[in-house]
């Protein structure tokens, strides 16, 4: 199913010296995807560095094209599960926390993906700092009549209650990247302990109403 989102106007758009910025990052990862896939046709790699190879592999492939697509900034479709999938694994590698995406159909979304990939990346970590070491962050993409959400779970101590970067600087980076495409962010307790992170897209064809679980708060 294709839902859609607002891009609003992407932060990015008019400002010369940034605009320089990224395009002197992509050439650096221009050169390390170079060197990535040196390492890659290695034949002498065992399966779990091969794994890993090929994370590194996807993830620089995915920065290099977000660079050069934020450049552009506009709302085209994104399918949402591609993009969370290396997220959530390279998460998963990087960190002790569990993580995990939830299966089910693919999803595709008309959206800024540069602003999507900010969001889900801020949310993530966000999430596995407030898990730590010994939780459990879970992922979860749904379509419902009011459009598409995806959540961000995990089990920590509760909101307000995790380390000071979630209540602070993390959420707001993700409140005002959400509003830039038409997102509204939600917050839920988990049961029976943590913190249920929610973004709503609404569809064009809605009334622009986004249907809320019972005793949700939507993040000011």
């Amino acid at each position: 199913m294709s839902a859609a989102a607002g891009s609003g106007e992407a932060p990015v758009r008019g400002d010369v010296h940034l605009l320089g910025l990224l395009h002197d990052v992509g050439h650096e990862l221009a050169t390390l995807s170079l060197l990535v896939e040196a390492v890659r046709g290695d034949g002498d790699l065992s399966p779990r560095t091969r794994h890993h190879v090929e994370l590194m592999a996807q993830e620089t492939f995915r920065l290099l094209r977000l660079t050069r697509l934020a450049t552009e900034a506009e709302a085209r479709p994104v399918a949402v599960r591609e993009l969370l999938g290396p997220l959530v694994a390279v998460a998963a590698l990087s960190e002790p926390t569990s993580v995990m995406l939830r299966p089910g159909p693919p999803v595709t979304l008309d959206v800024d993906e540069t602003t999507l990939w900010r969001i889900m990346t801020n949310l993530l970590g966000n999430a596995v700092r407030a898990a730590g070491p010994d939780g459990h962050v879970e992922v979860d993409v749904r379509d419902d009549e009011a459009g598409l959400v995806i959540a961000v779970t995990d089990d920590g101590p509760g909101f307000g209650q995790g380390p000071r970067g979630w209540r602070s600087r993390g959420l707001a980076i993700v409140r005002r990247l959400a509003r830039a495409c038409g997102a509204a962010v939600h917050i839920d307790p988990a049961q029976p302990r943590g913190t249920r992170v929610w973004l709503a897209f609404s569809t064009p064809l809605s009334s622009g109403e986004v249907r809320r679980p019972e005793n949700g708060q939507e993040a000011e």
